[in-house]
C-alpha cells in the first residue's frame, strides 16, 4: 500500500494558486467571507491538485476533481480525482493545519483537530459510545480535553474513509481508549466494516490531534505511510511553472 501525508499551512491567495483552481472553486473560494476560510480552501484545492499532479503526470490545473455531495449533488462533498489510475484522496484542517492523505487504492480517511475551548462533556454525550462514554467520565477532568478531540479525529478519519463522512452515526463506532494505539473496537452501523479499518494517529503539534484511516483487507505493513512538508513542495511547483 503506498499512503502519502502532506501538512501544509494556509497559503497566500496567490495569482499562480488561484489559477489551479476550475470554475466551481473559484467561485466557491469567492463566497467565503473570512480571510482563513478562503486560504484554508485554497489550500486544500490546491494541495489536492499538485499531488494528484505527480501521481498522474500532469499540472496541476489539468487535474479533474469531483466534490459532489452525495445527498444532494452540490459542490460540497469529498473531493474526488476523476481519472483513471488517480489516488484516493481525503482533506482536513483546522486552526493552522491543512493536511492531506493519498493513497493508490484503498478508501483513506483523515482529519486534524485543534485544541479548541469547548463544552467537551456535553459533545462527549452524542458522539461517544457507551463504552467510551465509561471510558471518558473515568478520567480526569484535566485529561478530558484532550482525550476528547484525539476521539473526535479518530472517529471522523473513520467515517471519511466511507464518502459519507459525518452522516455516519459516530456513536455508533466505539474506539479503544486514549492512550493506547487506535483500534476500531466495534461498529453497529453498516456503513462501516471495523475488520477492515486499519487506524494510525499522526504527530500534528501539541495543540493538536490528528488521525489517519484506511479500509483494506490486509493490515498496512510498517512502512505504508510518509509524510511530506506541501508548502516547500506548492512553492516549488510554482517556480517551475514561473520559470
Amino acid at each position: 500500500m503506498r499512503c502519502e501525508v502532506w501538512w501544509a499551512r494556509p497559503e497566500g491567495s496567490t495569482a499562480g494558486l488561484i489559477g489551479w483552481l476550475d470554475d466551481v472553486e473559484r467561485e466557491r473560494h469567492a463566497t467565503y467571507r473570512r480571510d482563513a476560510d478562503k486560504l484554508r480552501f485554497l489550500t486544500g484545492r490546491t494541495l489536492i491538485r499538485m499531488v494528484a499532479g505527480e501521481w498522474l503526470g500532469i499540472a496541476p490545473e489539468r487535474v479533474v476533481l469531483d466534490a459532489s455531495c452525495y445527498d444532494c449533488g452540490k459542490p460540497h462533498g469529498k473531493p474526488r480525482v476523476v481519472a483513471e489510475g488517480a489516488p484516493e484522496v481525503s482533506i482536513s484542517h483546522s486552526g493552522d493545519r491543512v493536511v492531506l492523505a493519498a493513497t493508490d487504492g484503498p478508501p483513506v480517511g483523515i482529519d486534524v483537530e485543534e485544541l479548541r475551548d469547548t463544552e467537551v462533556d456535553g459533545l462527549a454525550d452524542t458522539v461517544f459510545s457507551a463504552a467510551e462514554l465509561h471510558a471518558f467520565r473515568a478520567l480526569p477532568a484535566g485529561e478530558r480535553k484532550g482525550a476528547f478531540f484525539t476521539y473526535w479525529a479518530r472517529k471522523e478519519a473513520v467515517v471519511k474513509t466511507t464518502g459519507r463522512g459525518m452522516s455516519v452515526p459516530m456513536s455508533q463506532l466505539t474506539l479503544s481508549p486514549p492512550g493506547g494505539p487506535p483500534r476500531l473496537v466495534e461498529s453497529t452501523t453498516s456503513e462501516v466494516d471495523a475488520a477492515r479499518v486499519h487506524l494510525l494517529d499522526l504527530d500534528a503539534g501539541p495543540d493538536y490531534r490528528a488521525s489517519i484511516a484506511v479500509l483494506s483487507d490486509t493490515a498496512p505493513g510498517t512502512d505504508w505511510l510518509t509524510e511530506h512538508d506541501a508548502n516547500l513542495a506548492i512553492a516549488e511547483q510554482l517556480s517551475r511553472q514561473e520559470s
